[in-house]
């Protein structure tokens, strides 16, 4: 069963923002499907410094497909950067960005270097989403000289068709992970 179905996109945020788009490799669909996101993050940070990310989204376009009825339970895994160390707690969706087809439940986790968006609602054939953008900070642990990297790792949605009911559509960057951004750990200059 051929599924069409959008990504999390992204192609404006805020001055500053890098705007990536990672070609996926998905267990259903046509091939070709991409994954767009706009990136915020500083060019470099001082070693012990904390820094902030944030990753934007805009509207998804126009989903439809014949015999889809709807979309649910999309899946973005974010691995962070070796060379930094999450702030716990500090993951915030930003207010007032995203649809309520798919803000309703959503949930944001970190686990062993990865942070996890779920968007649980349902986003109908023929309708379009607008994702939540989020942030959240980290701490640069790496030696100066280094890169800190944010990649995508994984997207998963479930798509309800009229026969088959819910099937799992499962997509990694065909480069994974895929690298979305970057920050350069610098020298700390501040006082000891």
């Amino acid at each position: 069963m051929a599924l069409t179905f959008a990504t999390l996109a992204a192609s404006a945020g805020p001055s500053g923002a890098e705007s990536s788009s990672a070609l996926l490799v998905c267990s259903r669909g046509p091939a070709g499907q991409r994954f767009h996101v706009s990136v915020t993050m500083p060019s470099s940070a001082p070693a012990g410094s904390i820094y902030a990310v944030r990753l934007d989204g805009v509207s998804s376009g126009k989903i439809s497909h014949f015999g889809l009825n709807y979309i649910h339970d999309m899946t973005v895994d974010y691995v962070l950067p070796a060379g930094a160390s999450y702030v716990e707690g500090s993951a915030r969706v930003i207010e007032g960005i995203g649809t309520a087809n798919v803000l309703a439940g959503l949930r944001l986790s970190h686990h062993a270097g990865v942070l996890t968006m779920v968007l649980p609602a349902r986003v109908e054939n023929g309708s379009e989403y607008t994702p939540p953008s989020v942030r959240f900070q980290l701490r640069a642990i790496g030696q100066p000289g280094t890169w800190a990297a944010v990649s995508l790792r994984d997207f998963n949605l479930t798509a309800n068709a009229v026969v088959v009911g819910d099937v799992g559509v499962a997509c990694h960057p065909a480069m994974s992970p895929y690298t979305l951004g970057t920050t350069l750990i610098t020298t700390h200059t501040g006082p000891s």
